[in-house]
């Protein structure tokens, strides 16, 4: 093969290189979310969701449920959230992220992912109850210290709650896995009856 010949295929392979590359990336997106949300992959753009069942965004909406007087209420001191909606492999979550003045993180979801669900991803997922309703307390990455997830059931799905403290920020020195037991406590009873 001349010099002639290889320089003219030099940019195809490159293209092709990057194209593969960025193919293995994208695979790996989803299987490591520090973000906290346990999914397969992940989309940053809001998206059609497809369901299995009925709704459970639609029987409650924690952006609006969560108003600033029941945030202050429970010294929560959060700063106005950020809805968040993402969808992986038929399950959907949608709600918001609260960043507190004090630094720590928690987000608030529906899904349509049962705990059944949660507890196949999520073997070592622990049995709890949160007021009248069955529960499940896990972390998602084990490996990224500061985060505790809990799916509080619910009749078509869960509410996903995240908390998010890497370096200790709760006021009260809360671990991450308690401060998301309180937060569940506080936010199930606002679940709509039946849902």
């Amino acid at each position: 093969m001349s010099l002639a010949q290889r320089g003219s295929r030099s940019p195809r392979i490159v293209f092709v290189a990057a194209a593969a590359l960025a193919a293995l990336l994208t695979g790996c997106d989803g299987e490591a979310n520090p973000g906290g949300t346990p999914t397969i992959a992940s989309s940053t753009a809001p998206s059609v969701t497809k369901t299995t069942g009925s709704n459970p965004q639609a029987a409650f909406d924690p952006c609006t449920a969560l108003t600033p007087q029941f945030i202050s209420a429970h010294q929560w001191d959060a700063l106005p959230p950020s809805p968040k909606q993402n969808s992986a492999g038929g399950i959907s979550w949608k709600g918001c992220r609260y960043v507190t003045k004090a630094g720590y993180g928690f987000t608030i979801e529906t899904t349509n992912g049962t705990l059944d669900q949660v507890r196949e991803k999520f073997a070592a997922a622990v049995d709890i109850s949160i007021g009248d309703r069955k529960a499940l307390r896990y972390e998602a990455r084990p490996d990224v210290p500061g985060g505790c997830t809990i799916n509080v059931e619910m009749k078509t799905g869960s509410l996903y709650i995240l908390v998010d403290d890497p370096t200790g920020k709760h006021p009260r020195q809360l671990s991450p896995c308690d401060n998301a037991t309180e937060i569940a406590q506080a936010v199930a009873p606002l679940l709509p009856a039946g849902s």
